[in-house]
């Protein structure tokens, strides 16, 4: 059974081989679109014991307020196409919490624009809601600009 894309990626960046190496060893044999993806979502697993602690208390955060939201939501109690709208914010704040633990850059990206935008939302302008919010849009943010520097990008195909 082949090795899928992400693990063999995964291994390279482990084994302390460059992104631009990666990306030329592979290039023919894999999707070239779905290697550039992988490439710049992955992040360096050097980088990952460097900021361990702040990714986990960051997953601490977002599992709190997606714990808090999911109680609200049992306690109402009806059953309706109200409690199942209610559960996208849960459900979407799953998928997050799953790519932040894999120290993925795509979670790091939504989380910061979706703790940004949940300022908006009333409920989120008290205490303990608006502190918790502020401080995951700005670990997701200083996490995203740490784990993945622009320099490192790979913007094409080509060198």
């Amino acid at each position: 059974m082949p090795q899928p894309l992400e693990n063999k990626i995964e291994a390279a960046l482990a084994a302390g081989e460059s992104r631009r190496s990666i990306l030329a060893r592979l290039k023919q044999s894999e999707d070239p679109q779905k290697l550039l993806f992988y490439l710049n979502n992955i992040s360096d697993p050097l980088q990952r014991g460097k900021y361990l602690y702040l990714n986990l208390l960051l997953a601490l955060i977002l599992l709190f307020v997606t714990s808090k939201k999911l109680l609200a939501i049992v306690l109402f109690g009806a059953f309706d196409l109200l409690l199942f709208l209610s559960l996208v914010v849960p459900v979407i704040n799953f998928y997050l919490l799953r790519e932040i633990l894999r120290f993925r850059r795509i979670g790091y990206q939504f989380l910061a624009v979706l703790a940004t935008l949940s300022l908006l939302h009333p409920e989120n302008h008290f205490f303990p809601e608006f502190p918790l919010h502020m401080a995951m849009a700005g670990l997701a943010g200083l996490l995203y600009f740490k784990l993945f520097p622009k320099a490192e990008l790979i913007k094409t195909l080509e060198k």
